[in-house]
């Protein structure tokens, strides 16, 4: 199953999600309804001598009711759909408040912590193996247990949270199974129905809780006006207050049920995918046996744990249903090996809570630092030439590709970092640098242009900013054009971190070097529609696109003659690669589109169109775009940045080319 058909199937599962919460709430009202019925029809029976007039008043005492069925059902539909409203619009800015929520301290991107660096670095080297923007890391530091979890609703606004024991018990490669395993999560489009779930769940729970403090109010009113002997409405208001109590523990069941039904399959398709990013079994292997011989185990004890169970790499708190498959169960699908005992590591509740990996479980020197010789990563000599020209994908390879790095891939991003002079890696790793390195990356090479950037800079920019240009400017001048792109990767995160204010100045200031010349080359307007597709609705700028079931022939056109230009300047071999392309998109013949001033807006234009393209449409243009890249049996700098670009606002994350 490829990214395109994952991303189907978790569209179809919040389809049945709707069902399933339309059914539960169906439930609930009959429930409510069959309680309010018998409390009244019970009252008649016991008040004999009003009988007559409560009839009067409230009508026949009959069980079928269909006006007091009707305020029943607006009732409970009103609870539970305004109370997962409102949860859904508690979690709306994506990842980070669900994070913020369960205890969780956002990282700092350029921290020299040891532990936090750790996680950091293994976060930044998937992303970029990956395709995906950086997400921020979160550390729960009260949590001993070993876990983690990805939320947010898109790649976008993704974010992955670490317990502390996962980075300090766990080796770097044991470590970097689980954060495989979280990616896979963002990759398959697991995020957005856990949140949905979460909702779901908290509107349901709203029926309990209103019977508990029912319950409550009619205990205290109740005590009150026993000695005058009209202590019967109190008791029915007891009534109801148990009564929903019960009609809210059994609804909140029924949520563990769905949560259970939704999520136990979704984390073995996980746990393969992570084997699959890196190709090393031993290391989501490992995090689990440690989680089943360590005392603290996979435990989150922070207090809205539950209600977001079904989102960690593990069972983090005990319910009726569980929302993982078991841990034995897990392993023997990874560890084919394994025996079906526990045979795991056995951690001493000393090392559970030790600050520093139990000796047993971390090798000497497996810190985890970008550079460090203690990594997975395969000897030199078995990574692929740098910077030079790469075999090109086939179409079928690169669609098979989205969303499923490799563990060449991973380690490539590895050796990127690692080949990143350290003024820049730091740099594009906090809010000021990294404004800095976007700046420096667009300066001209021209002496007049250039010194025109500068003066608007020393005029627009943050003295700060205009000073870390000045020092980048060097290095980034000296840069191969493979590294130029991951590096802007790096610098989206902190720039999240920006001030809106902040934001719109360095936009603002991003196009004005880039248009400096008159003219935009293929990198300038790349990098522009990274950062922009990545930053704008974090800053509030929505992206505006129509629905679109087939796409339009000339905006495919569009795409395949930029791809097609962009790897040759030979006209016989830009229309053979866009003969090739279009042919592989399934599309009737078209008319290649020349290469002039305009090629950059009509991209805007056409990818604006066809980011809104269901998964299967995708997957053809995507096909197209690597049989128009293959069609000479190489893919240049240029080619890939511009497929990086397209994949971006198409949202298909596109691995690195290694």
């Amino acid at each position: 199953m490829n990214f395109f058909e994952h991303q189907d199937r978790a569209r179809r599962k919040t389809g049945m999600l709707v069902w399933l919460f339309i059914v539960a709430v169906a439930g609930l009202i009959a429930g409510t309804y069959v309680l309010i019925m018998s409390l009244y029809l019970g009252g008649l029976e016991q008040a004999s001598q009003q009988r007559e007039a409560l009839i009067n008043q409230f009508g026949p005492d009959t069980f079928w009711r269909p006006d007091i069925l009707l305020g029943v059902a607006l009732a409970v539909f009103l609870v539970v759909g305004g109370g997962s409203l409102f949860k859904t619009a508690q979690l709306s800015g994506g990842g980070e408040p669900l994070a913020l929520s369960l205890g969780g301290r956002r990282l700092l991107n350029d921290s020299g912590d040891q532990v936090e660096r750790k996680v950091l670095n293994v976060v930044e080297e998937m992303a970029l193996a990956s395709g995906l923007p950086v997400p921020p890391v979160f550390m729960m530091d009260r949590e001993q247990g070993i876990n983690a979890f990805a939320a947010g609703y898109q790649p976008e606004d993704a974010v992955i949270g670490v317990t502390r024991g996962c980075v300090e018990q766990l080796s770097r490669d044991e470590l970097q199974g689980v954060i495989a395993h979280e990616f896979s999560h963002i990759l398959n489009g697991d995020m957005r129905l856990n949140i949905r779930l979460i909702g779901i769940v908290h509107g349901i729970l709203l029926v309990g809780l209103i019977g508990y403090y029912t319950l409550r109010i009619a205990a205290a009113s109740s005590g009150r006006r026993s000695s005058n002997n009209k202590g019967g409405g109190g008791l029915a208001f007891l009534g109801l207050g148990l009564g929903l109590m019960a009609i809210g523990f059994i609804g909140t069941l029924i949520g563990n049920l769905i949560k259970a039904a939704v999520s136990r399959q979704r984390e073995f398709l996980a746990d393969a995918s992570a084997v699959q990013f890196t190709r090393d079994p031993n290391g989501i292997a490992g995090a689990l046996k440690k989680i089943g011989g360590l005392n603290t185990g996979s435990k989150v004890t922070v207090a809205k744990a539950a209600e977001a169970s079904h989102m960690f790499f593990a069972e983090g708190v005990s319910e009726l249903f569980a929302t993982h498959p078991p841990l034995a169960k897990r392993i023997a699908r990874i560890d084919m090996f394994w025996q079906a005992e526990m045979q795991v590591e056995q951690a001493t509740q000393a090392g559970a809570s030790s600050s520093t990996p139990h000796p047993a479980f971390a090798p000497a020197g497996a810190v985890g630092f970008a550079g460090s010789t203690a990594s997975s990563m395969p000897p030199p000599d078995t990574l692929p030439p740098r910077y030079e020209p790469q075999p090109a994908p086939s179409p079928e390879q690169a669609v098979e590709a989205i969303g499923k790095p490799t563990s060449q891939q991973i380690a490539r991003s590895h050796e990127l970092l690692e080949s990143l002079p350290e003024a820049l890696r730091k740099a594009a790793r906090e809010p000021y640098g990294a404004r800095g390195v976007i700046y420096a990356l667009l300066l001209d090479a021209d002496f007049t242009s250039c010194q025109r950037q500068f003066e608007r800079l020393a005029a627009e920019a943050d003295p700060a900013v205009y000073r870390s240009t000045i020092q980048l400017h060097k290095l980034t001048e000296t840069l191969p054009r493979e590294s130029r792109l991951p590096l802007v990767d790096i610098c989206l995160a902190p720039l999240k971190d920006l001030s809106p204010e902040q934001y719109e100045r360095f936009r603002e200031n991003m196009h004005a070097l880039a248009a400096a010349d008159n003219r935009l080359s293929l990198f300038e307007w790349t990098l522009q529609k990274v950062v922009s597709h990545v930053l704008d609705p974090h800053f509030g700028r929505k992206r505006k696109r129509r629905t679109n079931e087939r796409p339009a022939p000339e905006d495919v056109s569009t795409v395949l003659s930029a791809l097609a230009h962009a790897g040759s300047r030979d006209q016989d071999l830009v229309q053979n690669a866009f003969e090739r392309g279009v042919k592989a998109t399934g599309l009737p013949p078209l008319e290649l589109q020349p290469w002039d001033r305009t090629i950059f807006s009509r991209l805007d234009h056409s990818l604006d169109a066809l980011g809104r393209l269901p998964g299967k449409s995708k997957s053809k243009l995507i096909r197209g775009l690597a049989e128009t890249a293959s069609a000479d049996g190489t893919i240049t700098p240029r080619e890939i940045n511009l497929l990086r670009a397209i994949a971006t606002t198409l949202d298909c994350p596109m691995p690195l080319i290694a």
